[in-house]
């Protein structure tokens, strides 16, 4: 007899189909499917407001967040133990909703992460959606999320929508998910009814109603096929989204009302059922009614009257990007496999070719045995160049129109301009002049809260800088400013907010590292540690962490304050990478966000932070 949970459960199944979650109130039960045997248990804190659970990775990770009044805990545990991988700390109360992939979504009041699983790690990375997401889920391998008035695809690796879906309608969605053919959701509007969005249009009907209101939806990201709780009567439904068949409503064995149900996608393709105080029932389905997304139907119905069309587009509520065209060709290759074979016409000519297939890789194409063929011309390595070498001078333009070329830009680069700019202040050349905005400087101006007359001090510091400047006097930053003395001396927000130092009567910006990448938000959200000899350049280690970190990384110069480090790397829109030493260590916030880089692969183990 499988396992019987105590309490009301929530179900989380493996994407492979090979394990699943019971969770309960006090307790996370693991069980082996398609036995419902339990063989691990992991206990929840008491002291958490709540909890979620979700697999990633492959094998299966089983990911365990924790939300408490102020921050949360997420821990990546090995089932077979089961035991802990990895634990990390987000500053804020959040909420798994979604995974796929070696990647689970938490959402917070104030915003989003994107959680990835490694071998031994977990790492927290920013999910930068223009607001917070309502409701999440997963379709193909990547997430759907919905914000105000759409649905949006985001790819998890990137961490970038790659395609939008415009809603009917006002709703506010309670659940949604898909795969790579639609995307469907449920709403507070309309609680009996699943909408489906087309991205492959292949007649499916575009919503499917309920006898009563939907309590839980199950699905898998690579199949059409939902499982759902009603939450009048707990009664379990099938709905199958390609609508090859109608709304079915199962019965599990020894269970009258269904709490909780989950897909089973693997070796086989079920339903998993669980209620209170009974044993867990798993449900086998009919694989007619099932397909999986990424595999081929051996039969095919006939197509139906709009399929003909090789470009079929969703519905005109729907916005849908380029690339989406549908071609039937696999389709009709399936459903041709079983059509008997008909007399062969005679064999074409064949064409010259320099690439031959050798004759003992062709299959027969019937029993009989064909006539011989006459043998085709033997072609040399010579003759194989000299046919590439005439189609290639074949290929060059004879002549380039000069009015085609598209004109030169020889304005000089706005660091150029800064930088002569400044000179100009600093011999008094200029007492102030106009100087061009720029989004870099904008940038630091709107990253410290400095007040907008503050722009041409923060221009004047860094054009200095370009210029090779070792700071300027505080009559030169006065003279820009108006005469505003408390900034020049060390007494107004420059010198407050740290974006500037002021030395031995000279006033430089806070200059520390190597820019790395391409600044803009910040993607991780806690410290990391990256493994790597003392002797490499921060900058090298920077440019091969670059891909794994996102963003930009500002690589610490040697004995750079590592203070002033973070206040650059904040206001350059970069995550600051510095070698982790014990000075440093102490000088720096505990909550810092910064790269990590230490030689030691026992001393990295020992402080327990995820690795890039």
């Amino acid at each position: 007899m499988g396992f019987t949970p105590a309490e009301k459960p929530r179900i989380a199944i493996a994407m492979d189909g090979t394990l699943a979650a019971i969770h309960e109130p006090t307790r996370i039960t693991i069980v082996d499917l398609p036995g419902c045997g339990a063989f691990a248990e992991v206990g929840i804190d008491p002291e958490a407001g709540s909890c979620e659970v979700a697999w990633v990775g492959a094998p299966p990770r089983l990911a365990v967040l924790s939300r408490y009044a102020a921050h949360s805990t997420v821990h990546l545990l090995d089932p077979h133990g089961p035991r802990t991988i990895a634990e990390i700390r987000l500053e804020a109360p959040m909420k798994l909703m979604a995974s796929v992939g070696a990647h689970a979504l938490a959402v917070g009041a104030l915003g989003a992460a994107v959680l990835t699983a490694g071998d031994n790690t977990l790492t927290p990375y920013q999910f930068p959606a223009r607001s917070v997401p309502v409701a999440a889920g997963a379709a193909a391998g990547q997430f759907v999320v919905a914000l105000a008035g759409a649905i949006e695809e985001w790819d998890p690796q990137s961490r970038m929508p790659k395609r939008r879906l415009k809603l009917p309608r006002p709703a506010v969605l309670t659940s949604l998910g898909g795969s790579d053919r639609v995307v469907w959701m449920t709403s507070q509007q309309d609680p009996t009814r699943l909408d489906v969005f087309p991205l492959v249009n292949r007649g499916q009907p575009k919503f499917h109603e309920l006898p009563e209101p939907i309590a839980q939806v199950a699905s898998h990201p690579r199949s059409d096929l939902l499982a759902c709780v009603g939450a009048d009567h707990g009664r379990l439904y099938i709905v199958d989204l390609d609508g090859r068949s109608t709304i079915r409503t199962i019965g599990p064995e020894r269970i009258d009302h269904v709490d909780a149900c989950g897909l089973v996608l693997g070796r086989m393709v079920g339903v998993l059922a669980a209620q209170a105080r009974r044993p867990l029932a798993l449900i086998q389905l009919d694989g007619r009614e099932h397909e999986v997304s990424v595999a081929m139907p051996q039969t095919l119905p006939l197509p139906r009257e709009h399929e003909a069309d090789p470009v079929a587009k969703p519905s005109s509520s729907v916005y849908e990007p380029d690339n989406t065209a549908v071609t039937l060709q696999s389709h009709l290759a399936a459903a041709l496999q079983s059509v008997p074979a008909a007399t062969p016409p005679p064999p074409a000519p064949e064409k010259p070719s320099l690439f031959r297939t050798s004759p003992a890789a062709v299959a027969p194409t019937s029993v009989r045995a064909a006539a011989p063929k006459p043998a085709a011309p033997t072609v040399t390595l010579t003759e194989r160049f000299a046919s590439w070498r005439d189609r290639m001078r074949l290929a060059q333009p004879r002549s380039v129109d000069p009015t085609s070329l598209a004109p030169v830009d020889t304005r000089p680069p706005w660091r150029d301009e800064l930088a002569t700019w400044a000179r100009g202040v600093i011999t008094g050349a200029i007492d102030r002049g106009s100087i061009l905005a720029h989004p870099s400087l904008e940038q630091i101006v709107q990253s410290f809260e400095l007040s907008p007359h503050l722009y041409t001090g923060v221009a004047l510091l860094y054009g200095a800088h370009l210029a090779g400047e070792h700071g300027v006097a505080p009559i030169d930053l006065a003279r820009v400013l108006n005469r505003n003395w408390d900034e020049a001396l060390g007494a107004g927000e420059l010198a407050s907010s740290m974006v500037a130092v002021f030395r031995d009567s000279r006033i430089r910006p806070v200059t520390t590292g190597v820019l790395v990448g391409q600044p803009g938000f910040v993607a991780l959200l806690a410290a990391c540690i990256v493994v790597a000899p003392d002797d490499q350049p921060l900058g090298v280690v920077a440019e091969a962490t670059l891909p794994a970190a996102g963003g930009a990384i500002l690589a610490a110069h040697p004995h750079a304050d590592p203070l002033e480090l973070v206040v650059e790397a904040r206001a350059r829109g970069a995550v600051p990478m510095l070698r982790a030493t014990a000075s440093v260590v102490e000088r720096l916030p505990t909550n810092v966000t910064a790269i990590f880089v230490i030689e030691d692969e026992a001393l990295a183990d020992q402080l327990e932070l995820p690795r890039l």
